[in-house]
């Protein structure tokens, strides 16, 4: 036993080993380079190293070492094993960079792993590995090469004030995380999508493809939006301005239910129209809606402002702009708005009992959809007919709930006793869309019933109507329920 150990220690056997490992270690290599490329693996370019690099380096150290028998502390065997760990190192950090980033989600990985983080960790791996191939390879003392490597850095970090305060900064920012790779961001002005982290700034692309390059320094000590957080849906404003003349109710249900149908605004929450502002020349309303990400924010606003003017065309509606106009005295610059006869002429019953002397004393009045005509404390003053729009009829219980118990439209009239008779003070009239009313004192009323008695004939019955249904909806509230009977 001994005598073959001996004998395999022989430098013939060490040259065989050599001569027949090295190629066949190489032709493995090659077939596995071949298979990964084959199917477009990442790692084949790792590979290549360890075969192009990393294996000889080896095959000459150990010839070196085995076949020449050169002592470890040789200044040649010692620079080939440095290239050697060198080589290693290199291979290594590329594995570790090819199975973290260069499989599965790479997009994914590299936005949770910014750059300036595999950069840093890349720079510990090699300041290790410097350290133990200056310490094994060459006996060095580290201790001595710390010191050294100290007085160094003060007087480097002096002079290099600037960018290390860059790379201090996006350290700051990376243990802070306030943004990552993949985030849309606002700073200076500049609105974009963070691509790239490194050690002195961030870059962002704007969706005009210019990318920007920001100091870290600025973005640690400045102020910026990351327009990504808390989540990816962003909320956009639009103002809008319409014409005095286009009724405010009209134009919001418009405007929302424009937006309730363009594709892109998100229907959790809720779009919202407010009315903002009386401008100059325009009633000036508030869009507000949400879309899911700021990637499709140009476009669903593209889609609104357009729809917006073929709204405005389809349905009438004025988009005012500043012009400058000369009115003669006595001249209304406001769009002609419908007459008192133009109205009777929809209203042939009323308009026959008219005469010409009462046309001086009747007024058109308006109310907006929610707005109370009439409440058991405030009664609505005159008489009134509806000459366009929907009332609804409520009626008060004592306990202060409102139960409904019809809707009045175009065409019918109420006011004081008109409404519902003897139960007129226990009911509420409300708008339930824009009203607009045809007002006329109680008295001119009542000469205006003397005159038409089927007219008359006809305001009695709707009156009595009201009355019981007003009457059978506060019974039936009020009859006991058979649990109470019990």
């Amino acid at each position: 036993m001994n005598g073959l150990t001996d004998f395999s220690q022989l430098p013939i056997f060490q040259a065989i080993a050599l001569a027949i490992g090295f190629p066949i270690a190489l032709l493995v290599l090659n077939e596995w380079i071949s298979f990964l490329e084959r199917r477009s693996n990442p790692l084949a370019k790792t590979i290549r190293t360890f075969r192009n690099l990393v294996l000889p380096s080896l095959a000459l150290l150990l010839f070196l070492t085995w076949i020449l028998n050169l002592p470890g502390d040789s200044s040649l065997v010692r620079w080939v094993e440095t290239a050697f760990w060198i080589a290693l190192l290199f291979a290594l950090l590329g594995i570790i960079n090819d199975i973290i980033f260069g499989m599965g989600n790479r997009k994914a990985l590299g936005e949770r792993f910014p750059k300036l983080f595999r950069d840093l960790a890349q720079a510990l791996l090699v300041a290790i590995g410097a350290m133990v191939i200056y310490s094994k390879v060459w006996g060095m003392e580290i201790q001595g090469a710390l010191t050294a490597l100290g007085l160094g850095s003060i007087v480097i970090g002096l002079a290099l004030q600037e960018p290390l305060g860059n790379i201090v900064s996006g350290l700051m920012l990376l243990l802070e995380r306030p943004l990552n790779v993949g985030d849309w961001v606002s700073v200076d002005g500049v609105t974009g999508k963070v691509t790239e982290i490194n050690w002195r700034s961030v870059h962002i692309q704007t969706p005009t493809s210019e990318i920007p390059v920001v100091p870290n320094v600025s973005l640690y000590k400045g102020a910026f939006s990351n327009l990504s957080r808390p989540t990816p849906a962003r909320t956009e404003i639009v103002e809008m301005g319409f014409s005095y003349d286009d009724p405010p109710n009209k134009v919001k249900d418009l405007l929302l239910d424009l937006l309730r149908n363009t594709p892109g605004v998100m229907k959790d929450p809720e779009p919202l129209v407010r009315t903002l502002s009386y401008a100059d020349f325009s009633i000036v309303y508030r869009m507000i809606f949400a879309v899911e990400s700021q990637e499709t924010l140009g476009d669903t606003r593209d889609r609104v402002m357009t729809r917006l003017w073929y709204l405005a065309r389809r349905e009438g509606l004025t988009i005012p702009f500043p012009v400058q106009m000369e009115y003669r005295p006595g001249e209304d610059p406001s769009k002609p708005q419908k007459s008192t006869t133009q109205w009777l002429n929809e209203q042939p019953r009323f308009k026959i009992a008219l005469q010409p002397s009462d046309l001086a004393i009747l007024d058109l009045r308006e109310f907006t959809r929610g707005e109370l005509l009439h409440t058991p404390n405030r009664s609505f003053e005159g008489c009134a007919l509806i000459l366009r729009g929907d009332i609804e009829i409520l009626a008060s219980t004592s306990d202060g709930q409102e139960l409904f118990v019809a809707n009045i439209s175009t065409g019918e009239c109420f006011g004081e006793n008109l409404t519902a008779g003897s139960s007129s003070d226990a009911i509420t009239l409300r708008a339930r869309t824009d009203v607009t009313l045809l007002w006329l004192p109680s008295t001119e009323m009542d000469k205006l019933l003397n005159r038409s008695p089927s007219l008359s004939s006809e305001v009695g019955d709707a009156i009595e109507l009201r009355r019981l249904a007003v009457q059978a909806v506060l019974k039936q509230h009020h009859a006991p329920t058979l649990r109470d009977t019990e």
